[in-house]
């Protein structure tokens, strides 16, 4: 199929060309298909980790085989940016070649089948990346590789088959199985973490996609490089980690602004010293955009499209439909329905039009459990939602086998219907109770105190927690759902009990819980998430934190 893919081409270039000439009549030459004369015995991986620590000749295998290696080329030097080097990547790893020669990609395409016999080549370092190059000049008193000749190179490196260019992106694997072995592929990742969830030999020079992230842009540093100079940018992920993209001033876009938004950048992972640095092959590496911000959401379209997938943003279209229960894989027209008529409340499907009845111009919008979203959006319980236009916030995946919008919070403030949020709660009940275990005060007694008491009974229901600084609705996620950067959820500091079960629950019938050692394997929904909506009794303290009136100092914990 690869091959006959790029035949294809070929031909039809030659059919063009022959129109414009006139030689219509003429044969098309027969395509060559190189074929190599040796074959691979051993994964990148296993070079690299044999090799690795060592800077040496590369001999012969204990049985004196050859060491030859079979990848993918990876890496283009097409625009400048990457400099007399070329990356392979097989099924395990990817491996870099220092050659003393440029404009590489024009005999080295992306996707090219290579196999390499490094038998006599040298494999070793240079400034922490693992690479073949010759030996240089040593760095501290650690020898040091540089440029092999190009003419050692082309000794040892032959083509097998036609270049395709065809990738595929995938997550990590941290045993390195389960990556493709029929074509180069690109590992994604949601943050900068996931790198180092690797070893260094199964990281280094890997194709790699970073999702959610941004230029962090100060003054003179607006371009991607100076003038022939080479210049560190730095990107930022969704937690505010840093990591360093490297530009070469002599790249056809080194005068290009920095794109602002967030998005998703790829690039070789290269190492410098003891830092990942990562280096782009060209613009189109640069996926960044403003789109996905709620007053500029990404459409039904831009879903459907691919471009952005793994980001997240704002997600607007009308809701139309819903798949069906029990099916895991939406593949012809019978598994959706059109209408209000839901069979189940975990999805709806969204569409750039009211009237639309095609499911392959629909997008799926996941509902996670005991959220507001699925409580407010769901076809099964809210039949008048259908036909009106809905906004969410979530990142965009597949979901039911059809392009989706998944993993939303789905809280007060992650969506709106026809432009309108949900409310923040049903108003706090008047204060009731004595505060004693057969009668505990209710929630709307702390609402309204002024004086601190000690030892005393309160009850309500676990709705969520303050994921960070003060109780307001911004803070506040009335879910069980994580939040990025939500330290007080990741230790379970706190919990929020409100007057009602979730769903009715909001800031204005709502206080914020102090978790000590005594209640927090009981309230944190850290460590018990099935806590969440459950209606419990506490002997604590009424006083402020937060800002508002509160509960601290629990001393037990009794679920109702």
């Amino acid at each position: 199929m690869k091959k006959s893919v790029y035949i294809g081409l070929i031909l039809g270039i030659a059919g063009a060309t022959g129109l414009v000439s006139c030689q219509a009549d003429m044969d098309t030459p027969e395509l060559e298909v190189p074929e190599p004369t040796i074959k691979a015995n051993t994964t990148i991986l296993e070079l690299k980790e044999h090799f690795e620590n060592k800077t040496e000749k590369v001999g012969t295998k204990d049985n004196g085989d050859h060491y030859i290696i079979h990848g993918r080329v990876v890496s283009s030097d097409a625009t400048g940016n990457i400099y007399k080097s070329l990356v392979i990547q097989d099924e395990t790893a990817a491996l870099a070649f220092s050659i003393n020669q440029g404009s590489l990609y024009n005999e080295y395409r992306l996707g090219q089948e290579m196999v390499v016999d490094l038998t006599g080549l040298y494999i070793g370092y240079y400034r922490g990346l693992q690479q073949v190059g010759a030996p240089g000049e040593s760095y501290n008193g650690q020898p040091q590789l540089g440029f092999m000749s190009f003419d050692y190179w082309k000794n040892n490196a032959q083509y097998d088959g036609l270049p395709n260019p065809d990738f595929e992106t995938v997550g990590f694997s941290a045993d390195g199985t389960g990556y493709p072995a029929d074509r180069y592929y690109c590992i994604a990742f949601d943050n900068f973490d996931g790198i180092n969830n690797g070893t260094l030999p199964q990281m280094q020079s890997q194709l790699v996609e970073f999702r959610n992230v941004s230029f962090v842009i100060e003054e003179g540093s607006e371009t991607y490089a100076p003038y022939q100079e080479s210049a560190n940018r730095t990107l930022r992920d969704s937690n505010g980690k840093t990591l360093i993209v490297r530009n070469s001033g002599y790249s056809n876009f080194y005068n290009q602004k920095l794109p602002e938004g967030r998005g998703n950048v790829r690039g070789i992972l290269s190492y410098y010293g003891s830092d990942w640095q990562l280096v782009l092959r060209g613009p189109e590496d640069v996926m960044i955009t403003t789109k996905g911000e709620k007053d500029d959401p990404f459409t039904a379209e831009d879903v459907i499209g691919g471009q952005y997938a793994g980001m997240s943003g704002w997600v607007k279209g009308y809701i139309v439909g819903s798949v069906k229960a029990g099916v895991s894989t939406v593949s012809q027209e019978s598994d959706v329905v059109f209408g209000a008529d839901a069979e189940i409340d975990n999805n709806v499907l969204i569409a750039a039009s009211a009237d639309e009845t095609d499911f392959h111009k629909c997008v799926a919008v996941q509902l996670p459990q005991s959220t507001l979203l699925r409580y407010n959006v769901n076809l099964l319980d809210n039949p008048a939602v259908y036909k009106k236009e809905l906004m969410v916030n979530g990142t965009l995946g597949t979901f039911l086998g059809l392009p989706a919008v998944v993993n939303s919070n789905g809280g007060r403030t992650d969506f709106t219907i026809d432009g309108v949020a949900p409310g923040d709660g049903d108003a706090a009940p008047a204060p009731a109770g004595t505060g004693t275990e057969a009668d505990p005060y209710n929630i709307g007694y702390v609402m309204a105190s002024t004086a601190d008491q000690a030892d005393v009974w309160v009850t309500g229901y676990v709705a969520g927690y303050v994921a960070q600084g003060d109780f307001t609705v911004e803070n506040c996620e009335f879910s069980a759902n994580e939040v990025n950067g939500s330290t007080n959820y990741l230790n379970s500091t706190n919990v929020i009990l409100s007057a009602y079960a979730p769903m009715r629950c909001g800031v204005q019938n709502s206080v914020p819980c102090q978790l000590s050692s005594v209640s927090r394997p009981t309230l944190g929904l850290k460590l018990n998430p099935g806590i969440y909506g459950k209606q419990v009794k506490v002997k604590c303290r009424i006083t402020t934190w937060l800002g508002v009136r509160a509960i601290r100092n629990i001393s037990e914990v009794k679920t109702l």
